[in-house]
């Protein structure tokens, strides 16, 4: 090699090291930046340095060695790292940063069968009272058929933790009846069993003979499904199902609301916009309804919209039951639906935006119980008994882009918090009614604080605990000032949180279990255990001393010790 071509291959080399020196000071950079901004967009920026980083230094790697003769010395290499890294490596999932979690290609996981319809005993399985499923069934179908049926019975079933985000749907349980556990081992594993797919919660009710009942969706291949599984036992009691898939290669596919128990029934919609009204012993059908059909398009035209799945959990409130509904751009009345509870048909439709992802709420602001939506891009309460738009407020977001998933929670009298991803923030928001309207205040609104992508916060005292940006947050209700926040080391990722008394427990995004003090003092993690092997979303139910956690693959019910 003559030293024209030496000084080349010299200049080719510092040319890697300045751009592996400029990429490693970008990408820590980001890093740095990264708690204070969103880890997603981070890591995509992140991931655009890393690229473009490893294509010049590849290139002038490339140049170095043809120039001492080995044109195919570097692409070899480069093919055959790639090759082996394709072949020992798999992306079991994205998590909701949208990084990639990666396990070897072969490793396996162990989960349990799904129980089918066809494993139902429903001959010889006993309900409260010495009946069957057969003989309830047989009951229901015929009440069903008339129109004098006796709707004045008490029900035999109680929510215990019977809809999205507990009773009061807000994410509380205020009696703690379990001893938080010292050890992994004391947190027992009472069943595990395997279920389909989708990222609905189980609802759960119990008897006076203290036999429970818990109630989800799921995707089974092709067919989208409300299920019902003996509390204790994990073994499925029935099953509903008809044919109707989403899927979205990022949000994963199968339904994402949670059921509503109320009055011995089950209200339950689909991520495809199918609405059940289901007998909660039998699974039988009181009504159906298609929310697709009532907004006017097919589904298709909806995901373009609505591209994650259709995620609203049913409200009932006063004699209806309240949904998002959605619809075309020509559709004035689109944001919420009420139907007649006992017989799904419509009582009204209100809202002009279109729908977010959150849930609607059962609020009483400004002296007035309202439902309150959050919705594409803004926030409305609307009057119970027509749906009237009382007042709206400006909250950003893109049913298609970066969405709100967050449903407002309520903060103190006459104010709610509401959280938001994607680099968005919270707010804690004032509605006042006044003599001449209604009058919607700000009391702050920041992007330092409770940037709650796809969970909620839960209120304690005046202190607002939720996963903001991946790490757990207390925040100061009233000031907005930040309490305390997990480390870095320790996030829990995009998973859930609920609070249980004085205790969080909280969902991590992988899989774990963590039970938090909820304390404004400082952040103490009492103990973290395994639980769920694959991504989860889903969150937590609690009944007495039982945990109920699932994700898209694996359900398990955990008993914790007892509370003296």
């Amino acid at each position: 090699m003559n030293e024209s071509s030496s000084g080349k291959v010299r200049s080719h080399v510092r040319r890697v090291a300045i751009a592996a020196s400029i990429g490693g000071v970008l990408l820590v950079g980001l890093q740095l930046i990264a708690p204070s901004t969103d880890y997603q967009y981070v890591f995509l920026a992140s991931l655009v340095v890393g690229v473009v980083t490893a294509l010049v230094v590849l290139l002038q790697l490339q140049r170095a060695s043809s120039k001492l003769g080995h044109p195919w010395r570097v692409p070899c290499v480069a093919l055959l790292l790639a090759v082996t890294a394709v072949g020992l490596v798999r992306v079991k999932t994205l998590s909701g940063e949208m990084v990639p979690q990666l396990e070897w290609r072969f490793a396996s996981h162990s989960v349990p069968e799904l129980q089918r319809a066809s494993d139902i005993d429903t001959a010889s399985m006993e309900l409260p009272g010495g009946e069957t499923i057969d003989d309830v069934a047989s009951v229901a179908d015929e009440a069903g058929k008339t129109d004098d049926t006796d709707v004045s019975d008490a029900p035999k079933w109680t929510p215990v933790w019977g809809q999205f985000l507990g009773n009061e749907r807000d994410g509380i349980l205020a009696k703690r009846e379990f001893e938080v556990p010292e050890s992994a081992g004391e947190a027992e594993q009472l069943w595990t069993i395997g279920i389909g797919g989708g990222w609905a919660s189980f609802a759960i009710a119990m008897d006076a003979d203290s036999n429970g009942i818990a109630v989800t969706l799921e995707q089974r291949e092709e067919r989208e499904c409300v299920s019902a599984y003996d509390l204790m036992t994990g073994k499925l009691l029935w099953l509903v199902d008809h044919n109707a898939s989403h899927f979205n290669a990022l949000g994963e596919g199968g339904p994402r609301s949670t059921p509503t128990i109320f009055n011995d029934r089950v209200y339950a919609q689909g991520a495809t916009g199918t609405v059940w009204c289901l007998d909660l012993q039998t699974g039988s059908e009181v009504w159906k309804r298609d929310l697709l059909e009532a907004g006017g398009w097919d589904q298709a035209a909806s995901e373009v919209a609505i591209t994650w799945g259709r995620s609203g959990s049913p409200l009932i409130v006063d004699g209806m039951c309240v949904l998002p509904m959605g619809g075309t751009d020509q559709l004035s009345a689109r944001s919420l639906i009420a139907m007649d509870v006992e017989t799904g048909e419509t009582v009204w439709t209100a809202g002009e935006g279109q729908i977010s992802y959150a849930s609607p709420q059962l609020l009483t602001l400004g002296g007035q119980r309202q439902i309150v939506s959050v919705n594409e891009a803004d926030i409305t309460g609307h009057e119970i008994t027509t749906g009237e738009v009382l007042w709206q407020t400006d909250w950003e977001g893109q049913s298609n882009g970066g969405s709100n998933c967050s449903s407002v929670i309520p903060a103190g009298q006459d104010r709610f918090l509401i959280g938001k991803g994607y680099g968005g923030g919270s707010a804690l928001i004032e509605v006042r009614h006044q003599d001449d309207g209604w009058e919607v205040e700000d009391v702050w609104r920041t992007t330092r604080v409770l940037k709650t992508k796809f969970n909620h916060c839960v209120v304690r005292d005046g202190v607002a605990y939720g996963i903001s940006n991946g790490a757990l947050q207390a925040v100061d209700v009233e000031s907005a000032e930040r309490l305390w926040e997990q480390g870095r080391r320790g996030r829990y990722g995009q998973g859930q949180v609920i609070l249980v008394d004085d205790m969080l427990i909280v969902q991590a995004e992988m899989g774990d279990i963590a039970i938090v003090e909820a304390s404004p003092n400082d952040f103490v993690e009492l103990i973290r255990f395994e639980a769920l092997q694959q991504k989860t979303w889903n969150i937590p139910s609690v009944a007495g001393n039982l945990l109920l956690v699932r994700n898209a693959e694996q359900a398990i019910a955990f008993r914790l010790p007892s509370k003296p």
